[in-house]
């Protein structure tokens, strides 16, 4: 049951704008990816979300980086490291639709690294959302389908590896500071990033500055939106309302980079995005369950 100072109609707002701009990213990172390399990109990305960081080292200082459990920020920020490299060399090698599709199982594989590594109990209902979403996963990966092999691999590698950055998240709040949940991976990968990007620089023309630039402010606003519509209303109003994001993606895909629009992708991420929602809903009620006893 909602809180009664949520606002769900605003949280689907919040929803929408962020499936808007976080396709409208990738439809930039696609274009991009005609000229620079994938490991300048992510280098950029991680360059301009440092400029996010700047007004909390401002106002917290040293103590932006103070933590207890530095391991465990290690381990998110090499989860965050591979999966972002791997969906950045995705979205230049398979298909936008495609891609944003596979990034949907991301919380049904968070609901398998819950299970076997943090040993949550589940039920015969999460295991069936989490079968349902894998399915859904192979509904996606069509077997005949030439040239994007690669992609498609990189980007299940990028769900994979999200997934364990949403646990490792999820065991830092516990004890982390949110500003220090934000700002440390930055710092963490992007001395990271740069050294791998200096075996295959690429330098940004003039007229890439523009798209790099939004590239990078873009992404900081989709996570913006995200949090704004988690903070109006709960998971299980808004999440459904990320299918936006397939669609905006498909149609960008058409319209700017003629891809075809792909019926059976869109019927698969519907699939994995439905037993994304379910699993958390049925993740919800064991821990309700679980608590009772």
């Amino acid at each position: 049951m909602s809180s009664p100072h949520r606002n769900p109609s605003l949280g689907i707002f919040y929803m929408c704008l962020y499936a808007i701009s976080q396709a409208g990213v990738w439809a930039l990172v696609r274009y991009l990816s005609d000229d620079m390399s994938t490991e300048t990109l992510f280098f950029f990305r991680n360059f301009l979300g440092v400029a996010t960081v700047v007004p909390l080292m401002m106002r917290d200082g040293l103590k932006l980086f103070h933590t207890k459990r530095p391991g465990m920020h290690l381990v998110r920020a090499a989860a965050a490291f591979i999966g972002g490299l791997s969906i950045f060399y995705a979205v230049g090698h398979a298909p936008l639709s495609t891609v944003v599709a596979i990034t949907f199982s991301a919380p049904v594989f968070a609901a398998v690294w819950a299970i076997t590594v943090g040993k949550e109990t589940f039920s015969v209902a999460r295991i069936a959302a989490i079968l349902t979403g894998f399915g859904g996963v192979l509904i996606v990966v069509n077997p005949s389908a030439s040239g994007t092999s690669t992609g498609i691999a990189a980007a299940l590698v990028a769900a994979i590896a999200t997934a364990a950055a949403f646990i490792s998240v999820k065991a830092l709040s516990s004890t982390e500071k949110s500003a220090t949940l934000l700002g440390l991976p930055f710092l963490l990968l992007l001395p990271a990033s740069l050294l791998l990007a200096s075996f295959n620089w690429t330098t940004p023309s003039w007229t890439d500055l523009i798209p790099l630039v939004a590239m990078g402010f873009g992404f900081s606003a989709a996570q913006f939106f995200m949090a704004k519509a988690f903070a109006a209303a709960d998971a299980s109003d808004v999440l459904p309302f990320d299918f936006v994001r397939i669609l905006v993606a498909s149609g960008m895909g058409v319209y700017f980079f003629s891809e075809q629009f792909d019926l059976t992708t869109i019927a698969g991420g519907l699939v994995i995005l439905s037993a994304a929602i379910f699993s958390a809903r049925a993740s919800v009620k064991d821990a309700k369950a679980n608590a009772a006893r």
